[in-house]
């Protein structure tokens, strides 16, 4: 295993234990003498590994060695991270992640419309109408939803928007394990309502009632993805066996008797 590959893999296994709540903030990480014995490897290996745990923002690199660092002060990376850590993952934090995503929809949603071309415009009613069929499997929503997102920031004709969105759309991209639960279906009659509210939006160019009815749908993805979690994480009773039935003595007597 390559020197790379080596402090990658320390630095992922004091994430986890991070994370986890192994360590907890403010406290002091074993030593890089204590790590390379533990894993086998150079001390300077190890402390590649710090600075891997220090550009992630969950640790700081001090005289003395490596502290924990608060949680709130790490990278947007460390979401993936975090999702990943259990199957299923956290519900808070999966409802968490869903929650800024919808915000930030909502907001692509209101620029794109109010700034959007005749062409994007007629891409984005499209994208509505084939979200609306009947026989839509749901993968290929997920996917619907994701290109309307997409044209959306495109619209709105925002850098710093379709640089935040690429950054999403990467997180989603290497968390999809977790967000595997967004592919459950909402109620149809919900969600062709805000979709058909959306698509007059788009057509009257009306950058807020956009905004409202991205919100909504999101909204109802997010309470699917609630319930499913709840399913999911719900610990199975396992069913007790049933007990044999007792012999019958009064027909084993009387069939002794004949």
């Amino acid at each position: 295993m390559s020197s790379t590959s080596q402090d990658s893999s320390i630095a992922a296994n004091l994430r986890d234990d991070i994370l986890r709540g192994q360590y907890r903030c403010g406290e002091r990480l074993p030593s890089e003498r204590d790590l390379a014995e533990r894993f086998g490897v150079h001390r300077s290996t190890v402390r590649e590994a710090f600075k891997r745990l220090e550009q992630l923002g969950v640790a700081t690199i001090q005289p003395g060695g490596a502290r924990v660092a608060p949680l709130e002060d790490a990278s947007l990376d460390i979401v993936e991270h975090l999702l990943a850590l259990d199957d299923p993952p956290d519900p808070e934090i999966l409802d968490q992640a869903l929650e800024a995503t919808s915000a930030f929809r909502a907001m692509a949603a209101r620029l794109g419309t109010e700034r959007a071309n005749a062409s994007q415009r007629e891409r984005m009613l499209s994208i509505l109408d084939a979200m609306m069929a009947p026989d839509l499997v749901d993968e290929d929503r997920v996917d619907l939803v994701d290109e309307l997102s997409n044209c959306f920031v495109e619209a709105s004709g925002n850098m710093i928007l379709r640089l935040m969105s690429r950054g999403l759309r990467g997180q989603r991209e290497r968390s999809t394990g977790a967000f595997r639960l967004t592919r459950g279906t909402p109620n149809h009659t919900a969600v062709d309502a805000h979709l058909t509210s959306l698509a007059r939006a788009i057509v009257s160019v009306d950058g807020v009632i956009a905004s409202e009815s991205v919100y909504a749908l999101s909204c109802l993805i997010r309470k699917n993805v609630r319930d499913q979690s709840s399913i999911e994480s719900a610990p199975t009773t396992p069913k007790r066996p049933k007990r044999p039935k007792r012999p019958n003595k009064s027909k084993s007597v009387s069939g002794a008797q004949s």
